[in-house]
């Protein structure tokens, strides 16, 4: 019963989500206008179109004409004699089928005026977002001062997710939760200390608080860019090597919590295939340097 009765609520929430983004038509019928010679226009048995002067809202096209005009901010689909029924377009609504009929005309006369207007009204654009994504990162360390020399990189990933809240068009903030795999590794041998082949590989639960600036390239391809503070904490990992007196904990090692910066790009596909690339740095005592590269999707 219970299963039932979400079942129906999720029913009716896309229906009125569906009635919300449809299409209405207003009036339609015959006009007395005329069509000018020069708008004129004959179909494939050279017999005069009708002409439907679609009006109200701004919409992005007509399928089920002979020909469709776009003059200022008026639609004109021409009709060839006896058409029936025609179908308009605007993105975020379900198509409206325009059956002549339901409105008092039988099927289009050829040379005759029409006139729809319809009403569409501009949705406002999502907010609100929420993105799940994962990759491969490329991290090293600022080693501590008894280090000689600096660390090499070592291959990491990450995986995560990320809530976005938009201001404007192009300017929102970001906030992510991440876990992410990140480490170095690092040798020396000299007259003082012989260190071979230490590794430290950690986990991180990383959250970027970030300033995001959007800007759309296209129709299909949007770019990002994020910048900002992480917050990082520590919730396990070592470094070892082949020195069996050598195996210490993170926490022996450096602070449990850690701070830095995040800055990347992103670039997103049809409003939700998202591809980026980030740089992290460290600023607390284990000055981790992280190169990533991540794929997405956002709802």
């Amino acid at each position: 019963m219970k299963h039932r009765i979400q079942l129906s609520l999720f029913v009716l929430l896309l229906s009125a989500t569906a009635f919300a983004q449809q299409i209405t038509v207003k009036n339609f019928g015959q006009s007395t206008q005329f069509i000018a010679a020069s708008d004129q226009i004959r179909d494939w048995d050279n017999e005069l179109c009708a002409l439907v002067k679609i009006q109200g809202a701004k919409i992005d096209s007509v399928s089920g004409a002979f020909e469709v005009r776009r003059l200022g901010s008026e639609v004109w689909a021409y009709m060839t004699e006896g058409d029936r029924k025609l179908t308009v377009h605007k993105e975020g609504y379900e198509p409206k089928d325009v059956i002549f009929k339901d409105y008092g005309v039988d099927n289009m006369k050829s040379n005759k005026v029409y006139l729809m207007t319809i009403y569409a009204p501009e949705l406002t654009k999502q907010k609100f977002f929420v993105g799940l994504f994962g990759g491969a990162n490329y991290t090293t360390s600022g080693l501590k001062a008894d280090y000689a020399g600096s660390a090499d990189w070592l291959f990491g990933f990450n995986v995560g997710a990320s809530a976005s809240y938009m201001f404007s068009d192009m300017i929102g903030v970001s906030l992510g939760l991440f876990f992410a795999h990140k480490g170095y590794k690092y040798s020396i041998d000299n007259s003082k200390q012989t260190i071979e082949d230490e590794k430290g590989e950690f986990q991180f639960l990383d959250i970027p608080v970030q300033t995001l600036l959007h800007f759309d390239l296209s129709d299909a391809v949007a770019m990002q860019i994020l910048a900002g503070p992480c917050f990082c904490l520590n919730i396990g990992g070592k470094a070892t090597c082949n020195k069996p007196y050598y195996n210490e904990k993170f926490s022996d090692l450096y602070s449990t919590f850690q701070m830095g910066g995040q800055a990347g790009i992103r670039l997103i596909f049809a409003k939700h295939f998202a591809v980026g690339a980030e740089y992290q740095f460290g600023v607390s005592d284990y000055k981790c340097q992280d190169i990533g590269i991540n794929i997405g999707y956002i709802f």
